[in-house]
Order: structure tokens, then C-alpha cells, then sequence
């Protein structure tokens, strides 16, 4: 299981290219986390299910994904969001607190459009923490199944 206890051990082993922000208040959507960070570069970490297994895809938190369309370019079918319980028993997360980090047995799909941010905002395991991290290190630190460009598949607000 992940802890909140893991993140900081591991933020500070990459000091200069990770750091935990504290916050009073709990981050719990874009709203509260624009009072803390630039909501333009919060990486959200997303837990899939689709025929061919649970994956978590990390894209930008600024917009909502087009799942069927993205599920099909990543080659992914009947892809949808996991459950509560399947994202727990696969990360260790609850929903809304999944971070990037610690998704052993897990393989991430990652938007490339982060890795021209020096820093993105993901979370932590604590809704009161908010890990400040370089996105080569999200990359480096996972298995990667694949990258997409998040542009692509990003709703506009009249859909």
C-alpha cells in the first residue's frame, strides 16, 4: 500500500527535482487546487480498466478526456474509469488522492505535452500534500505502456 510517508521519502531523495507542498486546505478538485498551484500544470493520474487491464493514465488535469477516443489510440478497448475499490486494490490510492508514484504493477500511459513543464503538480495519498515533481522522473520511475498528446483528445467546453 502506499503511504504519504513513501512520496516524502522519495521527494527528498531527488531534492531539486521534487518537493511536497503542504496545504490547510484538502485539493480536491481543480477549484482548490488553483488556490495552491498553477492548475495549468497539475498532472492528474487516472485508473483505467479496458479488455486488455488496468493502466493509469497520466494527462493534464486542466481538461476532461475524450476516454473512447483516447482508449482507441492507445489501443485500449472499452476503456473506462476503475472503480473505487479496483483503484485501491491496484495502487494503494483512494480516488482523487492517486499520485504518479508507487504503481507497481501498474503500466501508465503519459502525455507528452507535461514533459515541457519543468514541474507538474500530482498528488500524493494525502489531500493535504501536493508533490511538486519533474515529469522525467514520473517517467523514469514507471513502466511506461505509452505517451499520447493529450491535445488531441481533450473535450471543449461546448461538448
Amino acid at each position: 500500500m502506499v503511504s504519504f510517508e513513501q512520496v516524502r521519502e522519495f521527494a527528498d531523495r531527488h531534492s531539486g527535482r521534487a518537493r511536497i507542498i503542504e496545504h490547510e486546505m484538502a485539493i480536491v478538485d481543480l477549484e482548490s487546487g488553483a488556490k495552491v498551484f498553477d492548475i495549468t500544470k497539475a498532472a492528474a493520474t487516472y485508473v483505467v480498466e479496458s479488455k486488455e487491464g488496468v493502466f493509469a493514465v497520466v494527462a493534464s488535469a486542466a481538461g476532461h478526456l475524450k476516454w473512447r477516443q483516447l482508449g482507441r489510440a492507445l489501443g485500449l478497448h472499452q476503456i473506462r474509469l476503475a472503480s473505487p475499490e479496483l483503484v485501491r486494490e491496484r495502487t494503494g490510492y483512494d480516488v482523487g488522492t492517486v499520485g504518479p508514484l508507487f504503481l507497481d504493477d501498474v503500466r501508465m500511459f503519459f502525455n507528452k505535452r507535461l514533459l515541457t513543464h519543468d514541474t507538474v503538480y500530482c498528488g500524493t495519498e494525502d489531500a493535504h500534500h501536493t508533490l511538486a515533481i519533474d515529469p522525467r522522473l514520473i517517467v523514469d520511475n514507471n513502466d511506461i505502456a505509452g505517451y499520447f498528446d493529450s491535445g488531441e483528445f481533450l473535450k471543449q467546453p461546448e461538448e
